[in-house]
């Protein structure tokens, strides 16, 4: 970056959300700086999760169906908690193998191609 750069936003940490909020302010118009701390996108990650499809197209369009994602998630779970008691809700679609709408990544692969999205 050189000293005369200007731009109307600029995001710290290349993580899902700060690139997520620096494709989307570009795609507004705006001149956005995005950055990170780590050697590289997804150096230095501090989340595991799950990544749904209908939001990541929403940000990078049908380039999600190249990102590199690694299974389809199948199951999950849910919990209500107060500091007596606790209630569980589990649900499992095996449809979601053929036809899924969430998948599992590996943060130091899926960071670095995201924050590519964002150049």
């Amino acid at each position: 970056m050189a000293d005369d750069e200007k731009f109307d936003a600029v995001v710290v940490g290349a993580g899902p959300a700060g690139t997520a909020a620096a494709i989307t302010m570009a795609k507004a118009g705006l001149q956005v700086a995005l950055l990170e701390r780590g050697a590289k996108p997804g150096s230095k990650n501090v989340m595991g999760g799950i990544l749904y499809n209908h939001y990541l197209e929403e940000i990078v369009g049908d380039t999600w169906k190249e990102a590199p994602l690694e299974r389809p998630i199948i199951e999950e779970r849910r919990w209500i908690m107060t500091a007596e008691a606790t209630i569980g809700i589990d649900y499992k679609n095996l449809r979601n193998r053929e036809h899924p709408h969430s998948y599992s990544v590996l943060r130091a692969k899926f960071d670095a191609w995201f924050a590519e999205q964002a150049e």
